[in-house]
């Protein structure tokens, strides 16, 4: 293991383990949280017959309650990756398996993952220790995700079948509502220094196809229901902004 990593993960355990100070519980206002977070996410149900497994983007903004641990706000969620494993462009390609471009070469043309999970969300966490807030937390949104496939164009030559205009007749774009859990530790220290949290997620969609054309296949897409589902683990910061004068406690 690279050093970088091992301090990295003494930081995290330390920070897990050690107790906010009695002497400076500054984090009992109400705020406002800022969380930015990154981790590797799996698909199963119909998304897995699609795609494979790849990384995740997400953040959020919510509203602290004053010395009570709800949280109110929205978040998004922005999947990538590049295994994908439906050839929509099986059509275009040559008996060897290329896709020529303007030039007469085969064309570095890639396919990759992308999608989006967006909605309202409710949260609370259960105090663990003498911290208040510092816990395990779990929350709930409700949302709309998006799946598609993305073409990558090869950057020196021109694939005139896919240009920008016709890319969306091969990105079997689905839709649809979703939930969205997360169950993990949340941390908002008692000095307002070391905000973080850990945890796993996922999301459970009902989404349908919203192309009314397919170009793989010269028909318009079948128009059956999909069950998309996302598994994730999430690690993320939180810039918290404190609307309080905040509260020492002496003893």
């Amino acid at each position: 293991m690279q050093w970088p990593y091992v301090f990295l993960y003494m930081l995290l355990v330390g920070a897990l383990l050690s107790p906010a100070p009695l002497a400076a519980q500054w984090n009992q206002d109400r705020a406002i949280l800022i969380g930015l977070d990154y981790g590797p996410f799996a698909t199963a149900g119909n998304l897995a017959d699609r795609f494979g497994s790849g990384f995740a983007l997400g953040g959020g903004v919510d509203y602290l309650l004053t010395r009570r641990n709800w949280q109110l706000g929205v978040m998004a969620q922005y999947g990538f990756g590049n295994e994908v494993k439906e050839d929509v462009l099986a059509a275009l390609r040559t008996e060897a398996g290329f896709v020529i471009g303007n030039q007469r070469q085969p064309a570095r043309v890639e396919l990759r993952q992308r999608q989006l999970f967006v909605g309202p969300r409710v949260g609370y966490t259960f105090p663990l220790g003498e911290n208040p807030r510092a816990g395990l937390k779990t929350s709930t949104a409700a949302g709309y995700f998006f799946s598609r496939i993305r073409i990558q164009d090869d950057p020196v030559q021109y694939v005139p079948q896919l240009d920008p205009a016709y890319q969306a007749a091969y990105d079997r774009l689905t839709g649809g509502p979703a939930l969205h859990q997360f169950l993990g530790y949340q941390q908002l220290g008692g000095n307002r220094r070391l905000n973080f949290y850990l945890g796993a997620d996922l999301t459970l969609a009902f989404t349908r196809p919203l192309r009314i054309y397919d170009a793989a296949t010269f028909a318009a897409p079948e128009d059956g229901g999909r069950t998309d589902v996302v598994l994730g683990l999430r690690g993320g910061i939180i810039l918290p902004i404190y609307r309080g004068e905040g509260r020492e406690i002496y003893y």
